[in-house]
């Protein structure tokens, strides 16, 4: 629904009247303002909607975050720490809205430790929105890991690893070390 102080000519500008209402019947949804409907721990996202108003919470795949409501048809979000991958949903009075599509909660290194090791080393690797790892490569090369946490994973050098980047992939994106891993013999 248009309602505002300034009206929208219905014809141009030929005269022909104005629009000072006007209705979609649209139903309450939610959808992301980026295409991607992607964003790290921290970031603001924006979100479309209709039935917004009246709104008391909004959690990322069930964790809760906080928000900021514009208009029954705007308002934004920060993806909270330990948020996942999956759907956004949003508490309104008239119920429960649920994203039209998952919001990828992208994953982040922050370091890791040791920072070189032979082929079996077990090597700390902390970060962000890690508990959906499906992935760990060293220089390109899959390794055997474990998620210890939403903020820790412990990965085995695999045989093959070459000296480069480490890179974990979970199911929001892929986050690459800014650091080398060197592999000693």
């Amino acid at each position: 629904t248009y309602e505002g102080g300034t009206s929208i000519p219905a014809c141009g500008n030929s005269g022909c009247g104005v629009f000072f209402s006007w209705n979609a019947g649209l139903k309450p949804f939610v959808s992301f303002v980026s295409p991607t409907g992607s964003g790290k721990i921290g970031a603001t996202v924006q979100i479309l909607g209709q039935g917004l108003t009246g709104t008391t919470a909004v959690s990322f795949d069930g964790v809760a975050g906080t928000f900021t409501l514009s208009s029954d048809t705007y308002m934004t979000a920060v993806v909270p720490t330990g948020a996942k991958t999956g759907a956004v949903t949003i508490k309104t009075p008239g119920g429960m809205l649920t994203s039209n599509t998952s919001f990828r909660v992208t994953p982040a290194i922050l370091s890791f430790s040791p920072s070189s090791g032979k082929v079996g080393t077990a090597v700390t690797i902390k970060g962000q929105s890690l508990s959906q790892t499906t992935k760990v490569t060293f220089g390109g090369k899959t390794a055997t890991f474990t998620v210890n946490s939403d903020t820790q994973v412990t990965a085995m050098v695999p045989t093959g690893a070459k000296t480069g980047a480490i890179v974990i992939t979970t199911k929001g994106g892929s986050a690459t070390s800014s650091g080398v891993f060197t592999v000693t013999q």
